[in-house]
């Protein structure tokens, strides 16, 4: 009994030797690739493109479905709503083009007007937006189409929304 038990210990201390090996060599390739220290839960950072063209109306949110970096998962795609997790300093910017018309768009806080941007007509007008603004953790910061304008279209592929906390 006792042999087997000498036996199991060899194994399991094996085992372990080579576990502890793996991480090692798993640690050694995420610093050869640049990525040597774990993204700490107080980083927030996304970055979305709207893929299709998108007619809007009044108010209307703007739903960047493709994206591209979520750190912190605070952004939502399905509803184009960044929902602070944090309270601090943060900054949004967005990007967009226009297919043919003007295009009115705003950045929004909860239900307050923060940055405006303008489109005007034209083939391959392009618009932009910026903000730096404090939150509290639960607002809701989106871009929506400026309200009492008709329907305008932004292009999809051309059209970003960004934003991360300071």
């Amino acid at each position: 009994m006792r042999h087997i038990k000498t036996h199991n210990n060899h194994i399991l201390g094996k085992a372990k030797a080579a576990l502890l090996e793996a991480i090692d060599t798993l640690w050694n390739i995420n610093k050869l690739l640049g990525d040597s220290t774990p993204i700490p839960s107080s980083k927030i950072a996304f970055h979305a493109r709207l893929t299709p063209d998108v007619n809007l109306g009044s108010t209307q949110t703007v739903i960047f479905d493709h994206v591209i970096t979520n750190i912190g998962k605070a952004y939502n795609k399905h509803t184009g709503h960044f929902t602070a997790t944090l309270n601090g300093i943060y900054v949004f910017a967005c990007t967009f083009l226009q297919t043919g018309g003007s295009l009115h768009l705003q950045i929004v806080q909860n239900s307050s007007d923060i940055s405006k941007g303008y489109a005007r007509s034209g083939g391959g007008i392009a618009g932009s937006m910026n903000a730096v603004i404090y939150l509290h953790k639960g607002d809701v910061v989106k871009v929506r189409h400026y309200p009492g304008r008709g329907s305008e279209t932004i292009s999809g592929g051309w059209s970003f929304f960004t934003g991360y906390l300071l």
